[in-house]
C-alpha cells in the first residue's frame, strides 16, 4: 500500500457517489435500513428525548421475531423514565460463556434551527446518511438489533451466549448510566467473558481508500479536577499585590507550558508501530521512532503537533472553565478553575493531583479531585479475539493493516473494564478522520460504511460465539 501522510490534508472527505436508495435494496438489507433509520429519527437526546421510546421501539423488532419477555426487556431505572435500556440474549450452549454487544441509544442535544437538516430525519444524499446519532452510536445498535432479528429467525444456535445492551445516558452526565446502573442492579444482564462496543472504525484517505481498521483496547479515564485559591479580598480602590485571580492565572500560565511525560503501553506502542509504515515524513519516522524508544523528545515533540498522536501518549489536563469574584468593585475573594484531566491507565487521580502540584510551584493553589475515578488495565488482544478480526477484514478489505488503539475520550467500556469484562471498540465502520462530526452539526456516516460495519461485526460476532 502507498505510504499516505496523515498531515492536516489527510482530514478531508471524498465522497462515495450513486448510493443505493432504500427501495432498491435487497430485502435483508432493505429491513435493516429500516430498523436504522427508525432508530436515527427517535429523539433520545437528554433535552427533548427519550431513550425508553427507543428501546421499546427496538424491542418491538425483537418480540417480532420471536424474543421471549424472559430474554428481551427494556429495563427502567425508577425515578428516571426517560432513561430506559434494552437488554436481550440468544442462549448458548454453554452456560458459562457469554459474549456481550453493547451500544448507547442516547444522543447529544441538536437543534433544528443550527442544523442543515432536520436532525432527527435520516436524509441519504450524495454516499452519506445524516442525522443526530447516525455515526454515534445508532448504527451498532441498529446493526446489533438487526443482527439479533435476524439470528432468531434463522433459529440460530451459537455455543457461547450472546447478550445485547442498548444503553442510556453514555453521551451526558445529567442521565442515570445505564451500563453502571445495570451493574450495580440487573449484572446477570451484561455478564459476559468479554465485550463488543463502540471506540474504533477505520481509517479511509481523501480518495476514500482504506488505510487502517482500528481494534480499541483501553481508554483514558476523565478526571475533572479544580485549582482554587482564596484570599481576603477587600475593596477594589485599594489594589494590593496578593489578588486571588492573578494567582491563579500565573499558575494555570505554567500548565499550559506543563507537559505530563510521555509513556505507552502495549496498544499504543502498537499503534505508532503499524502507523509508521503507512504515513509519509517527518511524522512517520517519529511514529517509528517513539515505538523504538519513548523516552525519544524529538519524536513527542514532532508527534505532540497532532494533539490526537499528543493525546495518546501521555495524561493531558486542560482549564476549560473559570470562575472568579463576587462583585465588580471588590478584589476577589476566590477564583477557581475547572480541569478536564484525561489520565492514561495505570495511574491515580492523587498521582494526577500530584503531578500538577509540581507542575504549578504553588502551595497556595489547592487542587481538589471531583468525583474520583479509577481507571483500570487496558485488555489484552489475545488471538482469540484478533483472529475473527483479521479473519474478516480480509475478505472486507484486502491488504488493510489491522491497528489497535487507545481511545484518548470514554466509552462506557470503563465501567466494564473496571467490572473485569475486557471491553473491545470495533465496527468495522470506515471514515476520514473527523468527518462524522459526532456531537457536531450535521453529523452523518457513509453509506458503504454502515453496510460494510453491518457485515464485519455479524462475521466476528458469529465467530466469537462458535
Amino acid at each position: 500500500m502507498r505510504a499516505i501522510a496523515i498531515t492536516a490534508a489527510f482530514w478531508g472527505a471524498a465522497f462515495f457517489s450513486g448510493s443505493a436508495l432504500a427501495q432498491e435494496l435487497p430485502p435483508e438489507r432493505a429491513a435493516f435500513r429500516a430498523i436504522y433509520e427508525e432508530l436515527v429519527e427517535i429523539d433520545s437526546s437528554p433535552t427533548t428525548g427519550s431513550c425508553t421510546r427507543a428501546a421499546e421501539a427496538m424491542l418491538a423488532h425483537l418480540r417480532g421475531a420471536g424474543f421471549s419477555e424472559a430474554d428481551a426487556q427494556v429495563i427502567v431505572p425508577e425515578g428516571a423514565p426517560g432513561d430506559g435500556n434494552l437488554v436481550a440474549q440468544i442462549r448458548g450452549a454453554s452456560r458459562q460463556r457469554a459474549l456481550l454487544l453493547l451500544a448507547h441509544i442516547d444522543v447529544v442535544d441538536a437543534r433544528r434551527e443550527d442544523w442543515e437538516r432536520d436532525p432527527f430525519t435520516l436524509y441519504e444524499e450524495n454516499g452519506y446518511f445524516y442525522g443526530r446519532g447516525a455515526a454515534d452510536d445508532k448504527a451498532m445498535a441498529a446493526v446489533f438489533v438487526d443482527m439479533f432479528v435476524r439470528m432468531r429467525r434463522e433459529n440460530y444456535r451459537p455455543h457461547r451466549t450472546i447478550r445485547l445492551a442498548l444503553t442510556c445516558g453514555e453521551e451526558t452526565s445529567n442521565r442515570v448510566n445505564g451500563v453502571e446502573y445495570l451493574l450495580n442492579n440487573h449484572r446477570n444482564w451484561l455478564q459476559a467473558d468479554f465485550a463488543i462496543n463502540e471506540g474504533a472504525g477505520g481509517v479511509l484517505s481523501p480518495t476514500g481508500a482504506p488505510v487502517a481498521l482500528n481494534v480499541q483496547a483501553g481508554e483514558k479515564i476523565h478526571q475533572v479536577m479544580t485549582l482554587t485559591v482564596t484570599n481576603p479580598g477587600g475593596h477594589s480602590s485599594r489594589p494590593v499585590p496578593e489578588n486571588a485571580i492573578y494567582r491563579l492565572s500565573n499558575g494555570l500560565n505554567r500548565l499550559a507550558a506543563y507537559q505530563f511525560p510521555v509513556e505507552l503501553n502495549d496498544v499504543t506502542r502498537a499503534f505508532f508501530e503499524r502507523m509508521a509504515p503507512i504515513t509519509d515524513g517527518e511524522m512517520g519516522a517519529a511514529m517509528a521512532a517513539i515505538a523504538r524508544d519513548p523516552h525519544d523528545a524529538q519524536a513527542a515533540a514532532t508527534l505532540a503537533r497532532d494533539p490526537s498522536f499528543n493525546a495518546m501518549m501521555r495524561t493531558t489536563c486542560v482549564a476549560t472553565q473559570f470562575d472568579a469574584g463576587h462583585a465588580p468593585n471588590a478584589l476577589p475573594q476566590r477564583a477557581t478553575a475547572t480541569l478536564s484531566c484525561r489520565v492514561l491507565q495505570g495511574h491515580t487521580p492523587e498521582e494526577v493531583q500530584a503531578e500538577l502540584r509540581r507542575a504549578l510551584g504553588d502551595e497556595q493553589i489547592e487542587i481538589a479531585i471531583v468525583r474520583r475515578r479509577d481507571g483500570s488495565s487496558p485488555p489484552r488482544l489475545t488471538r482469540e479475539i484478533m483472529g475473527p478480526v483479521e479473519r474478516a477484514a480480509a475478505q472486507l478489505w484486502p491488504g488493510t493493516p489491522i491497528v489497535p488503539t487507545m481511545t484518548v475520550g470514554a466509552t462506557d467500556g470503563r465501567f466494564l473494564n473496571n467490572a473485569g469484562i475486557p471491553t473491545y471498540g470495533m465496527s468495522g465502520m470506515f471514515s476520514a478522520p473527523g468527518e462524522t462530526n459526532a456531537h457536531g452539526l450535521n453529523e452523518k456516516l457513509r453509506v458503504q460504511s454502515l453496510y460494510e460495519g453491518r457485515d464485519f461485526l455479524n462475521a466476528i460476532v458469529r465467530a466469537y460465539a462458535r
